[in-house]
């Protein structure tokens, strides 16, 4: 997840948790640590201990490189434009919509407000992309 509202984070592991598969959940705080992670680069190197990520959650509005920008740069590395890719935000505007979407974002989910509902969402997401088919890794596990 990237994301720089930590509360947001906060509740959102939760909701994994609540779901069953927390232990698949790692975050980041905005775009540029989003490429550090699929870069296995810094912090990030040790693919066991984070590993290349089988699903993308990106918020839009975030300090230094935003999510719209995060979609950009995805799209110009085809080791990752294949990660199943959705913005979650708190928009709900049609141009935020829209943009994301030409951007390459698989899916668009607006945040809950609701713990409840934000769990269902969370579970719902996670049973469909866990049945889906998606590439393995790059080799090196890494976005270049």
């Amino acid at each position: 997840m990237v994301d720089d509202a930590d509360e947001d984070i906060f509740f959102v592991k939760r909701a994994f948790e609540k779901s069953g598969v927390a232990q698949f959940f790692h975050s980041v705080n905005d775009g540029n640590q989003a490429i550090a992670y699929l870069q296995a680069e810094g912090e990030f190197s040790d693919r066991s201990k984070f590993p290349f990520p089988n699903l993308l959650m990106t918020d839009l509005k975030m300090p230094g490189m935003n999510g719209y920008e995060l979609l950009e740069w995805i799209q110009k590395h085809p080791n990752c434009k294949v990660i199943p890719t959705i913005v979650f935000s708190s928009s709900s505007l049609e141009s935020d919509i829209h943009r994301a979407y030409v951007l390459g974002a698989n899916t668009y989910i607006v945040k809950p407000s609701d713990f409840i509902e934000l769990v269902e969402t969370i579970r719902l997401l996670y049973e469909f992309w866990s049945r889906c088919q998606t590439p393995k890794p790059p080799l090196g596990d890494k976005c270049e």
